[in-house]
């Protein structure tokens, strides 16, 4: 190709995603899997229509224009925009729309990877974290009828093409482990680098539909010095297995990949994580393979069946899911006797990952907003929503000089177990309770409101998450908490109490299981 199309296409390319991402669909920003995550945690499963349509552009414009970018977060989007599309049509449950979404995500990946099994185990291992028969088995269904419709038309053959392996000796294990600690940090790097471009490209004084193109012109760069990065790089993977690829190259290429794929990402280009995983775990597989066959050629396997191996390992260790990773390469190459060190290396790897990273390169994205997949649902529920959202706006009070008789009418008439105690100015100066009134119900001296009232008065805001609201209410033993309109203020805008927490839960719950219930 000539230097002007390898600098011009990618940065073209970022000029025309900029806008339609930035402007009509946000959520395909990036690599897309959080996003699906996110909506089937907070909405239940809801995603838009039109992301079907432009995930479908989106993508194909980047990945066409030499991105190094994968086709698994497109399809992982475009599949499960589908299946939410088509729940919402037919009115299922969110328990149910959620199973919808997953079928379109397995039945994406196993179409354009020719990997039933692997789709299936992305989406319940991977999206869902859900292995229950009744969510298992429509899955299973949509997985197949993928497949088979994809073989129909593009034929039944492995996506990469590897020769068949074997292990020369028992002592290899020793190396598998060791390729299985490297690769686990190669893919903590990975998600490092990536999350920290990001950073970088949201602190540039640009309009944030430009980035993709400063992205663009980057990777470029990279496609004039380094062709070997260029989109899904499927073909020098194979090379890789080939053992064509010398040692110091596959070494080179782990690094200038991950930040090739971390710069279009983190600018804001589409597309999906997993082929790059797939790329970085080939190329440190055969570089370990290269230095073992060096030093112990008469002990060790060709550098190939450690570039496979290392596929699989760093995926794992980039997605914390080491069954899919397992399967998804043995459906891919068609190869079952690597399978031994392959599980060995994946394992450690998950490992190793796992104990250093918190998150996967999927839930990081989602921890960085606030939402923890590791919490149960009523947690992430409740951290979702508001206060603002179900607090009441008519409260009880009464000023601070009050007298007694006029307080317990207060109390006769109020909804509520707790009366807010005003001042002068109208903002808070304390709380009244059965129990402050109890104390002095039967004294014969007068008192104000201001001498029963508590004075350290626990307070949330609107913008507060209802977690933290329920969690202030159980520290304290109380059923009611003042909402006040910013931190710090003593201005009173609202009340929230347990029992709307609770029903608010029982609504979402109701949404989710129950057909036909939705928002009030």
């Amino acid at each position: 190709m000539p230097l002007w199309e390898k600098l011009l296409f990618p940065a073209l390319a970022g000029l025309v995603v900029g806008p339609i991402i930035h402007f009509w669909a946000r959520e395909v920003k990036g690599h897309g899997v959080p996003e699906i995550m996110e909506a089937l945690v907070v909405r239940g499963g809801r995603i838009r229509a039109r992301l079907t349509v432009i995930q479908m552009l989106v993508s194909a414009i980047c990945i066409g224009s030499g991105s190094s970018v994968g086709r698994e977060g497109p399809i992982v989007m475009i599949g499960s925009s589908a299946g939410s599309m088509v729940g919402q049509l037919l009115r299922v449950p969110q328990e149910r729309l959620r199973t919808f979404v997953g079928c379109g995500a397995a039945a994406g990946i196993a179409a354009t990877f020719n990997a039933p099994i692997a789709g299936v185990l992305f989406a319940v291992e991977i999206l869902l974290s859900d292995f229950r028969l009744e969510r298992f088995s429509p899955i299973v269904l949509s997985s197949v009828t993928a497949t088979t419709v994809a073989r129909k038309y593009l034929g039944d053959f492995p996506a990469l093409k590897a020769p068949s392996y074997s292990l020369v000796s028992l002592h290899e294990y020793s190396f598998y482990l060791l390729l299985g600690v490297i690769a686990g940090l190669i893919g903590v790097l990975f998600i490092e680098v990536l999350y920290r471009s990001e950073d970088l490209f949201a602190r540039l004084p640009l309009p944030e539909y430009l980035h993709p193109f400063i992205g663009g012109i980057i990777m470029g760069g990279f496609l004039v010095g380094v062709p070997y990065v260029f989109g899904v790089g499927y073909g020098t993977v194979n090379q890789a297995l080939l053992g064509q690829l010398p040692a110091k190259l596959l070494f080179a290429l782990i690094f200038l990949k991950i930040l090739a794929t971390s710069i279009v990402l983190g600018a804001g280009h589409s597309g999906g994580v997993f082929a790059p995983s797939l790329y970085i775990g080939a190329m440190t597989g055969g570089f370990v393979g290269s230095v073992a066959h060096a030093l112990f050629p008469s002990l060790t396997a060709s550098p190939g069946a450690y570039a496979l191996v290392g596929m699989g390992a760093v995926v794992a260790a980039t997605t914390h899911g080491p069954i899919t990773a397992i399967l998804i390469i043995f459906e891919l190459t068609g190869d079952y006797s690597i399978i031994l060190p392959l599980m060995l290396s994946c394992i450690v790897s998950t490992f190793i990952s796992t104990y250093l990273k918190r998150g996967s390169i999927y839930t990081v994205k989602l921890e960085r907003r606030g939402l923890s997949l590791r919490r149960g649902w009523e947690e992430t529920l409740l951290k979702s929503a508001r206060v603002k959202e179900i607090m009441h706006r008519d409260f009880p009070s009464v000023p601070e000089d009050l007298p007694r008789e006029k307080i317990l009418s207060v109390f006769e008439r109020a909804p509520h177990s707790y009366i807010l105690v005003l001042d002068s100015r109208g903002e808070l100066s304390g709380l009244i309770s059965f129990h402050d009134l109890r104390r002095v119900l039967f004294s014969e001296k007068p008192f104000t409101a201001r001498d029963i009232a508590t004075r350290k008065v626990v307070t949330v805001t609107p913008e507060d998450d209802l977690f933290t609201a329920l969690s202030r209410m159980a520290r304290l033993g109380v059923s009611q908490l003042p909402v006040v309109a910013t931190e710090g203020s003593r201005r009173v805008v609202g009340m929230i109490s347990l029992k709307d927490i609770m029903a608010f839960q029982e609504r979402e719950l109701a949404k989710r299981y129950l057909p036909g219930v939705r928002e009030t």
